[in-house]
């Protein structure tokens, strides 16, 4: 049942897949289809400056194309003009459409949208030359035919002539009129005179103003003509002057910019941690190195040496001398004699509750009885193995109650637990420890650790990893020291400092108690990184 509902899921869900494919090459393909076309997406390739290129030599082509055109409109006619005008207009409107309706995905940083839009920007600011140039020269081609109606324009000599042959008949008739009323009657009588007269005087008057009408019209035609030629030559030179231009309001930056950007954040990503790695490797690293190892002991108060009798087992057998006491965690007691005392040992050291407490190290089992043997195992943790650590007086050693796993102690004389705190010691703050625990002899220690429990001589120094620290001899010298190797360091496998244990010549010889895999049976997931956080608060206060 369970694999056919996942192959029904699987099939489901290449059916949703296919469904959507296919959804998309019929709804929405058709409509951004043109926005894909191998010349945009060569324009989508192109840095900003490369843009600002092209859109430099169309803005030269439109300016060039704008003078060429005014140019062949100072001699259009008016007829033709306004053709072309309500043509520009026309595309003027639909390039205005064009650019309102856009071209959608990531217009702002595309090439080939930028391209577009500022080539139609371009386009609109030179239609908008273009009609001012064509309505400037509608009114040229307007003065030009005015001006050629009146092409011929009588002379001032002619005006003037037909302004003393009209003063000439006026004169006349003013003398014909200033006769006797009798001579003058029957002069107009016999001959006509007066009707000839009148006829010179209006002919020769009327043709006076007539001229001087004709000449007044043509030089405000010439004069109306050279006001539209200047009109002309200004708008022209505005016009072009005033085209925008496209390659200096690009602001921002295009695909190729961003892309170069991410490969540069990237680089900086993948190679800032290898570099500052190198400086701490080569320059942190050894200075750290020079500081004072942290000693919680001096090696003249401390006169004999613990020691490991035997290695590290899953279950180890303790039998009790006279006068001694077995206190062990009650998950480790793994079988006990009969006739044995048996009693609860609330906490480890009332002297260190919190420390007995976080450590596991409560409610134990108080055992005791001469010659009486107990089983020590690990009952929950199929990884820990258990180490016997014996401690004569004049010992001490550094443990983390964490590892203990049983006490065997003189009934009459318990171990003594002493707190040492190293706040102002800069390994402190690296291995993130500032608090120790010492464990003084006489006494045996019974630790435990996943997969075993190595103890090892310290001699002139010995190098682990930081959750492998179990305990060490207290006269020694705790510090830590750079990773062997740098290429591991370097590639993030291993840390850049590592714990450091070593007795210094002529100095009694110490021990180091490690864990052989401290991450064995440790939980997975959210449970195990909450435990491990919580390990490492407690690893600053000793535990």
């Amino acid at each position: 049942m369970k694999a056919a509902f996942a192959w029904l899921g699987r099939t489901g869900l290449t059916y949703l897949l296919l469904f959507a494919g296919l959804a998309f090459f019929v709804f929405v393909w058709p409509s951004v289809r043109d926005g894909f076309t191998a010349e945009t997406l060569r324009q989508d390739t192109m840095s900003l400056e490369a843009v600002r290129g092209e859109l430099a030599s169309d803005y030269a082509s439109a300016r060039s194309a704008l003078g060429r055109s005014a140019e062949t409109y100072r001699e259009e006619s008016g007829e033709a003009l306004s053709a072309r005008l309500t043509t520009a207009r026309a595309e003027r409107a639909a390039a205005v459409a064009e650019l309102e309706q856009g071209g959608g995905w990531l217009d702002a940083v595309r090439p080939s949208r930028i391209l577009a839009t500022k080539r139609l920007e371009l386009r609109i600011g030179a239609l908008d030359a273009e009609i001012a140039l064509l309505t400037e020269a509608t009114s040229l081609a307007d003065a030009r035919a005015r001006q050629a109606r009146h092409a011929r324009m009588p002379t001032e000599r002619s005006i003037a002539e037909a302004a003393r042959y009209c003063t000439l008949w006026t004169a006349r008739l003013a003398s014909f009129e200033a006769r006797t009323p009798l001579a003058r009657e029957i002069e107009a009588y016999l001959r006509g005179e007066r009707q000839r007269l009148e006829a010179a005087k209006a002919r020769e008057c009327d043709k006076q103003r007539d001229w001087e009408l004709q000449r007044r019209t043509a030089l405000e035609a010439t004069r109306a003509l050279a006001t539209a030629q200047d009109s002309f030559d200004t708008a022209r030179s505005q016009a072009i002057g005033a085209l925008p231009d496209p390659a200096n309001e690009i602001d921002g930056r295009t695909l190729r910019d961003i892309a170069w950007m991410a490969l540069l954040a990237l680089l900086a990503i993948l190679l800032t941690p290898l570099a500052i790695r190198t400086l701490f490797y080569y320059g942190l690293a050894p200075l750290v190195e020079r500081g004072p190892p942290i000693r919680l002991a001096t090696p003249s108060g401390m006169r004999a040496v613990p020691s490991a009798p035997a290695p590290s087992r899953p279950t180890l057998a303790v039998t009790l001398a006279d006068g001694q006491e077995l206190l062990v965690r009650q998950s480790y007691l793994q079988s006990s004699p009969s006739g044995a005392e048996m009693r609860t040992q609330w906490l480890l050291s009332w002297r260190n509750v919190l420390t007995s407490l976080a450590s596991g190290m409560a409610f134990l089992t108080r055992a005791s009885g001469p010659d009486k043997t107990f089983g020590i195992s690990a009952r929950d943790d199929p990884f820990a193995e258990i180490a016997r650590i014996d401690m004569p007086a004049a010992s001490a050693m550094v443990m983390q109650p964490r590892a203990l796993a049983a006490i065997v102690q003189p009934v009459d004389r318990p171990l003594q637990i002493r707190s040492r705190w190293r706040l102002f010691s800069l390994h402190a703050w690296l291995t993130f420890q500032f608090r120790y625990l010492v464990f003084y002899g006489p006494g045996t220690l019974i630790v435990k650790g996943g997969r075993g429990v190595r103890v090892e001589r310290a001699e002139d120094g010995r190098r682990f990893g930081q959750d492998q620290l179990i305990g060490f001899s207290a006269d020694t010298a705790y510090s830590v020291a750079r990773n062997e190797t740098f290429a591991p360091y370097l590639m993030g496998r291993e840390p850049l400092f590592r714990d450091r244990v070593a007795t210094d010549a002529g100095d009694t010889e110490g021990i180091l108690v490690i864990e052989e895999a401290p991450l064995a049976g440790r939980r997975k997931g959210l449970r195990g990184g909450l435990e491990g956080a919580f390990d490492a608060a407690l690893k600053a206060f000793g535990i």
